[in-house]
């Protein structure tokens, strides 16, 4: 994979551009994947169910990533599955990987997108790779039903308040059929509010970049602002 240096920028835009497009370019390089193009919007008959508002891909920053993992309220990774809603090409599954999670897996609705990810998945190898079952689904987050385990959900904007709606209603009733240990994580959290409004989730840790939320069984009663 050769790098190409962005180019007629100011000065300061273009050496921060060009030195994230230089790390990109590491973390896939050093991986033998390709996570950093961005793709198109998929057209409706590239995707599992409904458009809705779904938002385009875009590959985020490993080092966000790890901050946020290493910031979990949690003991034992290898107690929980790691899951990245709206994954993508599937670069934060190998972030994950790098913890010694159960199992790390992906959802992702637009199937051009997915196959990529599949594709990465089985080229992957590293060094700092801590958990070997890395996995791609094909699904939409609408309809997607939780696994009945202990869950780290991570969400970075990949669609707006509609479908992140009824996700979490999906997830709430999961919840309630099945309590048990689930976290979520939102790299820069544009939907926080909606999210905080949703019962049984509670804010664990707060920052620019990031917010995590636990669920619990009986959260206290909300007051009206």
């Amino acid at each position: 994979m050769a790098y190409d240096p962005p180019k007629n920028r100011s000065n300061p835009l273009r050496i921060r551009t060009t030195l994230r497009a230089i790390e990109d370019w590491w973390f896939d390089t050093t991986r033998s994947i390709e996570t950093c193009i961005h793709l198109p919007h998929p057209e409706r008959d590239q995707i599992v169910g409904e458009l809705r508002d779904s938002l385009t891909y875009s590959p985020v920053r490993a080092n966000n990533v790890r901050s946020s993992l290493r910031d979990l309220p949690i003991h034992n990774y290898s107690d929980y599955t790691f899951i990245d809603i709206g994954s993508g090409k599937g670069r934060v599954l190998f972030v994950a990987a790098e913890f010694p999670f159960r199992h790390v897996l992906g959802v992702e609705f637009a199937t051009p997108i997915h196959q990529h990810a599949v594709a990465n998945i089985q080229r992957f190898s590293h060094w700092r790779q801590k958990c070997p079952s890395i996995e791609s689904i094909n699904a939409n987050a609408m309809e997607y039903e939780f696994p009945n385990e202990n869950l780290i959900l991570y969400l970075c904007n990949p669609f707006g308040p509609e479908v992140l709606q009824q996700m979490l209603a999906n997830l709430e009733e999961s919840f309630r059929a099945n309590p048990r240990s689930i976290i979520l994580i939102l790299l820069w959290p544009e939907r926080a509010q909606q999210v905080a409004k949703t019962a049984y989730m509670q804010p664990y840790r707060q920052t620019r970049r990031y917010h995590i939320y636990q669920m619990i069984q009986d959260p206290p009663p909300r007051t009206l602002s």
